[in-house]
């Protein structure tokens, strides 16, 4: 008789809790390893508390989150692990090693996690990426600065969703997003690089015995504050097919160069004058709701697909619908939070609703959003066609409403 699945997920996050339905619906055990605060705990069959992982990374502690783990699957043995935030990777790699367990090895997860390491992968087997440089202070950025030319980009190299990532016009911009990236790091750690003409997309991919295969291409809308910001999205993607084949190919280069074997990747790629170009490997599903968008498009449930994968099973990848999937980002509010209000669309909209999340309360305090977790609400519509996909996404945006009062002081987030 085969073992029954019991699953650990990792801090799961406030926009996943899709993983957890599939898991549900799986009929696997799922346990939820994070601080007892988690919004989605109420998900779990068994909860393993553990202290804020934040804080546990930077306080040095991650040997005691990773023997409490093992302890507990000495009790009750794990048949996978899963993670969405980058940078438990690696954690998750060491764990799968120890364990026996499918999915991220420990250096992949090092390599989709810290993008100095993932730059130097890439250079090693010559995928086309921007040029970069290690930036440890701002004489770094400056003398990279003078060969590279102005704009550039400076990303803490450990980090995600867009934290500290800004395009520097010039000097004094350049020396500010040093100083934002070195702070936001968890090891201080930080690289600079050329700023990439072109329109971003992302390839949502499934990775099955090192073998890549796509399942949708996503075209992105950046902007925001930072100029950094992943704001609206579609599926599928306006690309014809040489690009579109170019994109996946340069993509599917990248996560094998990352030592991505067994897993999702989430891949984003700048097509430049020049070709794509990597923005970034990421060994996890993509964010702001694009498994949602994925699921209604092509029909595949990439979380059904990861839980398949890290059992040994061969993931069910073919398309089975068509449509348009469009996503709009509300991110310009600030101040304090009075009321949040939601219109009602009219049926022709309500038709074409695939989902509407705030993120806001009244009485949060809002400063400028500067990353990907400060998303106000995010809205996304599907459709037969693109145009009416879009119509209905921009119709849905306008009925959420954050009214908000300029801030008196004090802190916002």
């Amino acid at each position: 008789m085969s073992q029954p699945s019991r699953v650990l997920v990792i801090r799961p996050s406030k926009e996943r809790e899709s993983a957890l339905r599939t898991l549900a619906r799986t009929g696997s055990e799922i346990v939820i390893a994070d601080h007892p605060g988690n919004d989605l705990s109420g998900f779990a069959d068994i909860q393993l508390p553990l202290p804020s992982l934040p804080d546990a990374f930077r306080s040095g502690r991650v040997p005691e989150l990773e023997a409490r783990i093992c302890e507990f699957h000495a009790r009750f043995p794990l048949t996978a692990i899963m993670a969405d935030f980058d940078y438990l990777l690696p954690l998750v790699g060491r764990l799968n090693e120890r364990l026996g367990l499918r999915g991220h090895t420990e250096p992949s997860g090092l390599t989709c996690s810290n993008k100095r390491l993932q730059r130097a992968a890439l250079d090693r087997v010559g995928v086309p990426q921007p040029r970069w440089a290690p930036c440890p202070d701002r004489g770094a950025a400056r003398d990279f600065a003078k060969s590279a030319g102005l704009p550039l980009v400076v990303k803490p190299a450990d980090r995600a969703a867009s934290c500290a990532v800004f395009v520097a016009k010039d000097e004094d911009e350049l020396d500010s997003a040093v100083d934002a990236a070195l702070a936001e790091s968890w090891a201080t750690d930080a690289l600079v690089e050329q700023y990439l003409d072109g329109p971003e997309f992302s390839v949502e991919a499934v990775v099955v015995n090192g073998v890549v295969t796509t399942v949708a291409v996503t075209g992105k809308g950046i902007g925001g504050r930072t100029g950094t910001l992943k704001l609206d999205a579609e599926i599928p993607a306006r690309l014809g097919d040489i690009d579109r084949a170019a994109v996946e190919q340069t993509a599917a280069e990248a996560v094998l160069a990352c030592g991505l074997l067994d897993g999702p990747a989430h891949t984003e790629i700048r097509l430049t004058d020049s070709g794509p170009r990597v923005v970034e490997v990421n060994g996890r599903i993509g964010g702001v709701f694009i498994s949602h968008m994925v699921q209604a498009v092509t029909g595949v449930d990439l979380y059904q697909a990861w839980y398949d994968v890290l059992h040994g099973r061969a993931p069910e990848l073919g398309a089975q619908r068509r449509g348009f999937a469009v996503r709009r980002c509300l991110a310009e509010e600030e101040g304090l939070v009075r009321s949040v209000e939601i219109g009602t669309p009219p049926p022709e909209v309500m038709e074409r609703h695939l989902l509407t999340r705030c993120f806001v309360h009244p009485g949060d305090r809002l400063s400028a959003i500067s990353n990907g977790n400060e998303m106000r609400a995010v809205v996304v519509a599907f459709a037969g066609t693109r145009e009416d996909a879009v119509t209905a996404a921009e119709a849905l945006a306008t009925q959420v409403t954050i009214r908000t009062s300029p801030l008196m002081g004090g802190t916002a987030r």
